[in-house]
């Protein structure tokens, strides 16, 4: 649905703007791209974006953001209310002339509604859940149910910026950051080999791949002879790297523990290529231009594979399945071998990816 007004917003450049998309990290990061298209269609915009503190640290900082506004959930439903409801008048004290709610789901939507904007956009069912819908103005429907989330967000860029292309996308990472991970690479690796930063740790089962074929693909990278293989964590998930050290013959790079996101977000920008599953890191990786080979389970590759960069989706599902809510997802991982990553990191390494 065409925003009536957009022609009076375009004159003067300078709506005041407001993003929600709450969580969870990957998802943040793919609106990165929507953020951008919006900066460049209203340079003069006051643009900013509500979040929840898990995944705010992405945010911080980014040119093209005037300020993030983070919601921190205490302990607690009667505690976890107050605190929202004070976000959203919060929120509605900024007086937002568009809204736009990449999340979908009610939690976004009464934020939305709260905020007191005349224009709020959000996507149409089915896409919108928990009646979402009921708090936005103009709703967006997809062309299809298994676009990439990439696209679906630009989609709701479209109204407003009909003629947008690619934005050129950044994380924002501080200098001191950047040098102190430039840094660690040049006391650790041989400039002569390639780096693959490998991410074991997984929160949920359907996107797991066996930790004995984590450890295997590493020993079959480092007898190659051209590749270092770098272990990365976040904090409280050091054990899965060390079942995984434990595990291989060889000595694989065991990354330092990152204090925040930016810190991961450059360790991935300055490997070669990124080796994991369908998760926060995995996304982080792609949009800071690294090459992905990425294993998926129980989540639909045409929904969550990396977007503009140079990647190999491992998969032994049935497309057709849709978010993996079939029967057998640890089976389709293991049968996902490590000869067949390790075939596929060497050919997006050696240039012949897809």
């Amino acid at each position: 649905m065409p925003l009536e007004n957009a022609d009076t917003y375009m004159a003067n450049d300078s709506p005041r703007i407001l993003i929600i998309r709450l969580s969870a990290i990957g998802d943040v990061v793919r609106v990165l791209p929507a953020l951008h298209v919006l900066r460049e269609c209203f340079p003069r915009g006051q643009i900013d974006w509500a979040v929840e503190a898990k995944s705010a640290g992405i945010l911080m900082r980014h040119p093209a953001l005037n300020e993030v506004l983070v919601f921190t959930r205490p302990p607690g439903v009667a505690a976890a209310l107050r605190e929202f409801w004070g976000f959203c008048r919060r929120v509605r004290s900024r007086r937002y002339d568009i809204v736009i709610d990449f999340h979908g789901i009610l939690k976004s939507g009464l934020i939305a509604g709260y905020s007191g904007a005349k224009t709020r956009y959000g996507f149409a069912r089915p896409r919108a859940r928990e009646c979402s819908t009921l708090f936005t103005t103009h709703h967006v429907r997809l062309r299809s149910e298994r676009l990439n989330r990439v696209e679906e967000n630009l989609a709701l860029c479209d109204p407003l910026c009909p003629e947008h292309g690619w934005p050129n996308v950044t994380i924002d990472v501080p200098a001191e950051t950047r040098r102190s991970v430039d840094q660690f690479f040049e006391d650790t690796f041989d400039g002569g080999k390639l780096v693959v930063a490998m991410h074991v740790p997984m929160e949920r089962d359907e996107k797991r791949w066996p930790v004995e074929h984590f450890a295997a693909l590493a020993d079959m990278l480092l007898a190659d002879g051209r590749f270092e293989v770098l272990l990365t964590w976040a904090p409280g998930q050091f054990d899965c790297v060390e079942e995984v050290v434990r595990r291989t013959r060889r000595h694989p790079v065991v990354a330092p523990e990152t204090s925040d996101l930016k810190q991961y977000a450059w360790l991935t920008h300055r490997a070669d290529l990124y080796f994991g599953g369908d998760t926060g890191p995995m996304h982080i990786a792609w949009v800071m231009g690294t090459p992905v080979v990425a294993v998926f389970g129980g989540t639909d590759p045409a929904k969550h594979a990396p977007y503009h960069v140079r990647h190999v989706i491992l998969h032994c599902g049935d497309e057709a399945s849709g978010e993996g809510r079939s029967v057998g997802v640890q089976e389709r991982l293991r049968r996902v071998t490590p000869d067949m990553a390790y075939e596929a990191c060497v050919r997006l390494l050696t240039g012949n990816g897809e």
